[in-house]
Formats: C-alpha cells, sequence, structure tokens
C-alpha cells in the first residue's frame, strides 16, 4: 500500500510543470512592437529640450519587415524609411525617405524606452529619449 502511494504521488509530482517562462524578446523585437514618441532631447548628461519644447517632434513606428515610420507633431508629415540593428545591436542604423543613411549608438532600448545618441553639428553628444505608446 505504502509502495502504491508513493508512486502515485511520484506520478502526481512528475506530471505538474511550472509555466513556460516568458520567452524573452530580442532587441529587434522590442523596437517593432508599437509607436515610439520623443520625449527629451539630452545633450552631455542634461536635458535640452522636452515634451512641446521639442522642435520637430515626432514619433517613429519600426515593423519587423525592416521598415519605419517617422510621424511629424508640428506639421503632420509623414516619412518613411528603413532601419536595422547593426554591430552586435549596439548600432541604429536608418536609411531616411531620401535615401541618406543615419547611424546612432543605441544606449537603452527596453519595453517602455528607446534611447539613442549621436555627436550633433556642434560636435556634441546627444541623446534622444522615447517612450513606448499604448
Amino acid at each position: 500500500m505504502m509502495l502504491w502511494l508513493v508512486a502515485v504521488l511520484s506520478l502526481t509530482l512528475a506530471g505538474c510543470k511550472k509555466d513556460d517562462a516568458k520567452p524573452v524578446a530580442t532587441l529587434s523585437q522590442l523596437l517593432a512592437t508599437g509607436v515610439w514618441r520623443l520625449d527629451s532631447i539630452e545633450a552631455n548628461g542634461r536635458t535640452t529640450s522636452s515634451g512641446t519644447g521639442i522642435k520637430d517632434r515626432y514619433t517613429l513606428t519600426f515593423r519587423p519587415d525592416g521598415t519605419y515610420t517617422q510621424d511629424q507633431f508640428v506639421n503632420g508629415d509623414t516619412y518613411n524609411g528603413t532601419w536595422m540593428l547593426m554591430n552586435n545591436n549596439t548600432l541604429l542604423h536608418f536609411t531616411d525617405h531620401k535615401g541618406d543613411d543615419h547611424e546612432y549608438t543605441l544606449m537603452n532600448l527596453t519595453e517602455s524606452e528607446l534611447r539613442y545618441r549621436w555627436t550633433n553639428k556642434d560636435n556634441e553628444l546627444e541623446d534622444f529619449v522615447f517612450s513606448a505608446q499604448p
């Protein structure tokens, strides 16, 4: 009887399994999950523009097929281009609607924040900080 009870318990416990862990999204998948709104621009570690104070504020929508859309808030213009992550996912490469290439260092990418950096015309490091939009 005891042996039978141990066997039943063993089978019962063996049949139970923990919930499968949620798969970890790749950086490309995180980037292409929705709309990203430009919320602030930082230069040399301090915020230089934020919110509606950003002259050319826009959103970016990245798609899994490597295309993106940039929607301007001020004039309502929409621009399309292509994107890719390069250099072990540390470089965000854009080809804009004019065919010009732009590269930015990817500083942070989570489900809620996208941050990339470039050197502006004044030779200052600028971070563009975006938030994920519902």
